[in-house]
């Protein structure tokens, strides 16, 4: 991600999908898995009518998933683009209307990914890695690590309400997590 950032590259369901095999390198229980969507691949029919649930809360119907990846993937796109335009490639947020853009725009791919829930599993390190990915595009550090989750139960809340479709809380979250990155050690890789 560090490389590709300064290539500014277009966001797509497929960077993903192949952020989640690497993921899952060497797993040989979830290797076939891997990088494979809930309800789109035939030739995976346990993967077809593969509900999920996070908590007591159930993730978006199998059946939705590929309609609402086509979404997820367009509105990345859009906002992208939108902060592609006002903050020049190789340089960060300038001013603070620019940093919420960026932290926004984190969330809500954070937000979204966990409320599809397109994998089998792994869903909550890949909508991490797109906080990640957003943040080193535009300029921020890489805020959110990968594992174990962090800061416990307050990502898992903010999270939960993701899952609801509100993506607030995770945004609040994250300019926390940006915040602690950028006044302490790297406590967050």
């Amino acid at each position: 991600m560090i490389d590709e950032a300064p290539r500014r590259l277009t966001p797509s369901v497929d960077m993903a999908r192949e952020w989640h095999r690497r993921i899952f390198i060497g797993v040989a229980a979830l290797d076939a898995y891997a990088g494979n969507i809930r309800d789109s691949d035939p030739a995976l029919p346990d993967l077809i009518g593969y509900e999920v649930r996070v908590g007591n809360r159930l993730g978006l119907p199998s059946t939705d998933v590929p309609r609402a990846l086509e979404g997820f993937e367009q509105a990345v796109q859009r906002a992208t683009a939108v902060l592609d335009a006002a903050i020049p490639l190789g340089e960060a947020p300038s001013d603070p209307a620019q940093v919420e853009a960026v932290l926004t725009l984190c969330g809500q791919a954070h937000g979204e990914w966990i409320r599809i829930h397109p994998f089998a599993n792994g869903n909550g390190r890949t909508a991490r890695l797109w906080t990640r990915w957003v943040a080193l595009r535009f300029g921020l550090p890489p805020f959110v690590r990968l594992m174990p989750r962090p800061l416990g139960d307050l990502y898992a809340g903010a999270s939960a309400k993701s899952m609801d479709g509100d993506h607030r809380a995770i945004i609040g979250l994250f300019h926390t997590m940006l915040d602690l990155a950028l006044k302490g050690p790297a406590i967050q890789k």
